[in-house]
């Protein structure tokens, strides 16, 4: 069958697909997987609690959950293992050098929390020097690093035997947020953060109401296999996210203005949006899907939603270039500032300095083997597709002056997804990976966007054939929370699969010779040696 009918095809069985899952208020339906970390968590503090009939009900569905998980490669395992009874001579070493090698750009606070978890699940001990770690201000950090931050100091000053004064306005402080800090009885929705500020309670007062209540919550959000998962919601941001490509493959106007007054009207006071309804962090990632969904859906209907969005988005701006995830003086990221300018750039008709300082802010960003750095997805084309789509998107006043820097990223771009691309025809989240649907999707939007029409075809040709018999895809973990740990939304592969093809019409009808292309560059040497090697 020719390609164009194959795509056409594959974008009815997933438009269908996706609209089956919208619920009668709009909202996409989808539930996170079960995760290690937050499993062995919750198991540990089961067993530290008095025993009753509901609490060994639920340690011992988790407990099943984990031990599928504790032969595993990998820190996670370590928790797993050590809950479980089940730990092995050469755990504790193997902890200790994984946090000796960790090194990330989000720093030592996430280091910290990585030994708080080795602690709470007793594979290394307490460490009394992380009681005193930096507290963050109110304003200075996302709501959850906060709470995060005052569980960590409590638990390693009173395991390591200091006085119950010493830890006392920390302890107030976390109290106070779990009472008032959150909307949902999942802490912001967020199950790592609420486990680890139940477990610092527990350190201090082991009957403490806050403990048995908050263990109710979270029993009733396990998983049918019996483990527990990072978030319990991503409503907003996936419900945007497959509207978006459902408005593009032509789904029904009845439907799809049901998923936009949802998604709407789940806009915070201040303009943007978080991940979850009812859940009061905004961010930029979500914002920007939510701005482009409403954008496309209907502009006159949501104009005010998406005007206040709009100066949510340009309040994030960082001074010289840029925009971060969550908070506007936090150092501003490559994904985040595409995202912004692929919703504020186009119909820009004069100069603007804020738009100007971000597009040069990204293209500082790119290293010389085509690449932006990542950050909130393991697949490598995830970042490139963003910044390859604000780049193509740059209206005359905006990339005035630009013109030859950017064709030079585009280049790059171009070549490393080029030098990256499997035989298979589809890409991997790192060089030299097997084919998955999520980094192939981003590869092939990515190549849609620079007239690449060979990459293109091959790519769309293994993410059609990789479809499931009963329709969607599947494919392994992408997004990453906190970063760099991996969790899975499965309707996620699907949702992008959409996207990628609803490309195709922008491209099929013309003729090679008529198609703008961007020139490659040879490949790097060590990508060319790769691809002669198989």
């Amino acid at each position: 069958m020719p390609l164009p009918s194959l795509v056409s095809d594959c974008c009815r069985r997933l438009t269908r697909y996706l609209s089956l899952r919208v619920d009668a208020h709009g909202a996409l339906v989808d539930q996170c997987g079960s995760r290690v970390v937050e499993s062995s968590l919750f198991l540990a503090l089961l067993c530290r609690m008095e025993a009753s009939s509901w609490r060994a009900a639920a340690g011992a569905r988790v407990a099943g959950c984990l031990g599928r998980s504790s032969g595993d490669q990998g820190w996670q395992a370590l928790l797993a293992r050590a809950v479980l009874g089940e730990s092995k001579a050469g755990d504790r070493l193997l902890a200790v050098s994984y946090l000796r090698g960790f090194d990330h750009f989000t720093g030592a606070r996430k280091k910290a929390l990585l030994a708080t978890l080795f602690a709470v699940c007793r594979v290394l001990p307490y460490d009394r020097r992380l009681a005193g770690l930096e507290l963050p201000g109110p304003e200075a950090n996302a709501t959850w690093t906060r709470l995060v931050v005052l569980a960590v100091r409590v638990l390693h000053g009173r395991e390591t035997g200091l006085p119950p004064s010493s830890v006392a306005g920390d302890t107030a402080e976390l109290l106070r947020l779990l009472h008032q800090g959150s909307a949902r009885e999942v802490w912001e929705g967020n199950l790592l953060a609420h486990l680890l500020a139940l477990h610092a309670v527990h350190a201090v007062d082991p009957g403490a109401s806050e403990v048995s209540c908050g263990m109710h919550v979270l029993t009733a959000r396990q998983n049918p296999d019996g483990g527990v998962p990072f978030v319990e919601s991503h409503d907003l941001f996936l419900t945007a996210k497959a509207g978006l490509a459902l408005v593009r493959a032509g789904g029904r106007r009845r439907l799809m203005l049901r998923i936009g007054d949802y998604v709407a009207s789940g806009q915070n006071p201040e303009g943007g949006w978080a991940f979850a309804s009812r859940v009061r962090q905004c961010d930029v990632d979500s914002t920007a899907v939510c701005v482009q969904f409403l954008r496309d859906l209907d502009h006159a209907r949501y104009r005010d939603q998406i005007g206040r969005a709009e100066q949510f988005l340009r309040s994030m701006a960082v001074p010289g270039g840029g925009l971060p995830t969550y908070r506007q003086g936090e150092p501003p990221e490559a994904e985040m500032t595409a995202a912004g300018l692929i919703v504020l750039a186009p119909g820009s008709r004069q100069s603007d300095p804020l738009l100007r300082e971000a597009v040069v802010f990204l293209l500082d960003q790119q290293s010389g083997d085509g690449t932006w750095p990542q950050s909130w997805t393991l697949s490598e084309s995830s970042v490139i597709g963003r910044a390859v789509h604000a780049l193509t998107c740059l209206p005359p006043a905006v990339a005035q002056g630009l013109e030859k820097r950017i064709g030079r990223a585009l280049e790059r771009a171009a070549a490393r997804l080029r030098g990256t691309q499997n035989k298979d025809g589809g890409w991997a989240q790192r060089a030299g990976g097997v084919s998955d649907p999520i980094s192939t999707a981003h590869a092939v939007s990515a190549t849609h966007g620079m007239k690449h029409r060979d990459l293109a075809y091959a790519g769309t040709r293994w993410l059609i054939a990789t479809e499931r018999p009963g329709g969607g895809f599947h494919g392994p973990a992408d997004q990453v929370g906190p970063r760099p740990i991996p969790y899975d939304f499965p309707s996620l592969p699907s949702i992008h699969a959409l996207t990628a093809l609803t490309d195709w019409p922008r491209w099929r009808d013309q003729s090679p010779s008529s198609m703008p292309r961007v020139p490659l560059e040879p490949a790097p040497a060590a990508l060319s040696r790769r691809r002669e090697a198989g």
